[in-house]
């Protein structure tokens, strides 16, 4: 970290926040818990995790150390943030699909969105004939030897139509294949724009065979996410992590973000059981072959039975939820604030060119952080956190 990351590392700090890029650097205790979660992502277990903490205890702080952690270790990773009043409704996989694509990231790139697995999914076909490292078989599968009629190795002939027009190189189709990906429900009534743009005009470089009307079938639904219970969503999800192994990547890392938004926010109950289901369908790792971490409070599966007991629903299986693998994290003790507070003494020190221990004595940071942990508040760390850079902030300004 240099001075100007410093300075952003600080602002970021001053929030209570840990800064993007350096969570790791700024994970203190809880070493035997942290180590659980990476050798998750280092033996690549599939299937869903609850991450369970209490409100302000870190849980959005430990997605973003295993999203760091997973770009290292050369996984895709997308971060969604369970929201049923911004169109992010768990009962929704087209929603949840369009999430995904909008948060993907890949290791060392700087975007976010579909651009770069794209990207490098039609270099792969490209050069699928003289790679010595990527899988030649596989990305022949995909487009049928350069042909683009059908494809062996795509399950969603949304996923199939989409990279094909991505590899078409054409001016401002892959600007709308990215729009289609993020929001597939907004296209639900445009599906004669998507054929016009990403089929008919583009016949010139592919052979597809089929008739305008079969993009159209109800049963194949191309340019539909939704159909056959969101079969189509589902089997995009399966590409875009088969895409990202084949790109040379571990695969797809999915971390939930306010999961309990499914109790509080879903107006109804039954799409709260549906988006049950589809928690369970993530834990099974049929549906998803990657891992999933979904962030929850101790008491999640005990909310969610006394719902749906309350609401009458005396058939569902509730031993489903029991069989839910989670992880415990235990709260920051005023030792491991301590030891934060040193780490952002360091970087204050290195972000504005001054020595901070020379100037202020360990004692009055611990004070400090004594001070702010005896209030039993949900956001205590936080506030402890903010209250560690306020401190510096003064005992700089009274340096000037």
């Amino acid at each position: 970290m240099n001075a100007a990351e410093a300075r952003v590392a600080i602002e970021s700090l001053r929030s209570g926040i840990p800064p993007t890029g350096y969570v790791r650097q700024f994970t203190v205790g809880r070493k035997h818990e942290i180590d659980g979660l990476t050798e998750r992502l280092v033996n690549s277990k599939n299937g869903a995790l609850l991450v369970k903490a209490n409100y302000g205890a870190g849980k959005s702080h430990l997605l973003r150390f295993i999203r760091e952690d997973a770009l290292s270790r050369n996984f895709a990773v997308s971060s969604v943030t369970v929201d049923s009043g911004s169109e992010v409704r768990f009962n929704r996989m087209d929603q949840i699909f369009g999430a995904v694509v909008r948060g993907l990231e890949l290791p060392g790139g700087n975007q976010k969105g579909i651009r770069l697995l794209f990207d490098g999914a039609c270099r792969g076909i490209e050069t699928a004939h003289k790679s010595r490292t990527l899988d030649p078989i596989f990305w022949n599968q995909v487009s049928n030897y350069g042909r683009w009629d059908y494809s062996e190795a795509l399950e969603s002939q949304a996923m199939y139509v989409a990279l094909r027009a991505w590899c078409c190189k054409v001016r401002g189709v892959q600007d709308l294949v990215a729009a289609w990906l993020m929001e597939p429900w907004r296209y639900s009534t445009k599906r004669k724009v998507l054929y016009a743009e990403l089929v008919g005009n583009l016949r010139s470089y592919f052979r597809d065979s089929r008739p305008e009307y079969q993009f159209y079938n109800n049963q194949s639904g191309v340019f539909d996410f939704r159909t056959l219970e969101y079969d189509q969503s589902w089997k995009a999800l399966r590409d875009l992590f088969k895409l990202a192994r084949a790109i040379g990547l571990e695969g797809l890392v999915i971390l939930f973000d306010e999961f309990e938004d499914v109790l509080t926010n879903l107006p109804r109950v039954d799409y709260k059981e549906s988006a049950f289901w589809n928690l369970f369908r993530f834990y099974a790792g049929t549906q998803f072959p990657g891992m999933t971490f979904f962030a929850v409070t101790p008491e999640f599966v005990e909310k969610c039975a006394a719902l749906l007991l309350k609401k009458g629903r005396w058939d569902f299986d509730y031993s489903r939820f029991q069989e839910l693998p989670s992880f415990q994290m235990s709260p920051l003790s005023k030792e491991d604030l301590i030891e934060f507070s040193a780490h952002v003494t360091h970087t204050h020190g290195l972000a504005f060119g001054w020595q901070p221990d020379q100037h202020i004595t360990n004692e009055e940071l611990q004070r400090n952080v004594y001070r702010e942990m005896s209030v039993q508040v949900q956001d205590r760390v936080r506030n402890t956190i903010k209250s560690i850079v306020t401190t510096l902030d003064r005992t700089y300004e009274d340096l000037e």
